[in-house]
């Protein structure tokens, strides 16, 4: 098998892509659903589970990786996101905490993505973001995201009943001097009270091609001061949880107020 993380050919391993700590603190034992975006004004797909929360990534990546990178970032990364996600408890994030919470998320959409893929290929109407091998490489290597990554940080009214949200955007980034697009993917999950986007694109492509930086609109006013920009870090501490949005604007979350759709 071809990992795609480290490219070697080595043993095969299934990978929970939705980690088994975070089912274990749900403390889940009877059905739920993934929600997965299907687009404005068209009903959620149900993605049900029984009786777990996990969706795996078989045969992608090698048990090396899995053991050790993947395995190893779960470890740091639960006894920050554990109590935010569960409790909704006030944190304050390091620079070290940032970059590590950045990482994760970015790990994150880049593995339920081909999940989605592997599990469930029905065609979507804006499908998620597939990651290159050059930025699957520089994630394993370096421990952080990719060039031209971004990462943005929330706090959802999860209601204490929903325990995980997944839906893309189309996030055209403008080339100079020929102005062709070049598409990036912004990418919203939750996990509980946690929410995170993520905005991907092949820096590879979009620096040959001279696009200019993503610039993200401005959110919508009920947005306002509710995202918080996670990475590249900016801030030596960053205070959790900003206001919360409302369970309800989901959708205005997703696409911020509308501007990527």
């Amino acid at each position: 098998m071809h990992c795609l993380l480290c490219g070697h050919d080595r043993k095969a391993s299934r990978e929970h892509v939705i980690p088994r700590w975070v089912e274990r603190a749900f403390a889940i034992d009877g059905p739920v659903q993934i929600l997965r975006g299907e687009g404005v004004g068209m009903p959620k797909a149900k993605v049900h589970h029984r009786p777990t929360l996990s969706l795996t990534l078989d045969r992608s990546v090698c048990e090396q990786c899995n053991n050790e990178f993947l395995a190893g970032l779960e470890r740091a990364i639960q006894p920050l996101l554990e109590p935010m996600m569960l409790r909704h408890e006030s944190t304050t994030l390091e620079l070290s905490d940032q970059g590590l919470l950045a990482t994760w998320a970015v790990k994150t959409v880049y593995l339920l993505e081909l999940a989605f893929r592997q599990h469930y290929p029905r065609a979507r109407p804006i499908p998620g973001y597939v990651a290159s091998d050059v930025e699957l490489a520089w994630l394993r290597e370096r421990r952080e995201p990719p060039p031209r990554a971004r990462v943005w940080l929330g706090c959802f009214d999860a209601m204490k009943t929903t325990a995980v949200m997944y839906e893309p955007s189309e996030a055209p980034v403008p080339v100079v001097p020929r102005g062709e697009p070049v598409i990036g993917h912004l990418t919203s999950f939750s996990l509980g009270y946690v929410a995170l986007q993520v905005f991907s694109i092949d820096f590879v492509r979009a620096d040959s091609a001279g696009a200019v930086q993503f610039q993200p609109p401005d959110p919508p006013p009920r947005l306002r001061g509710a995202v918080l920009p996670l990475w590249p870090t900016r801030l030596r501490r960053l205070p959790w949880p900003p206001p919360a949005f409302p369970h309800d604007d989901w959708n205005m979350f997703v696409t911020w107020g509308g501007s990527l759709r």
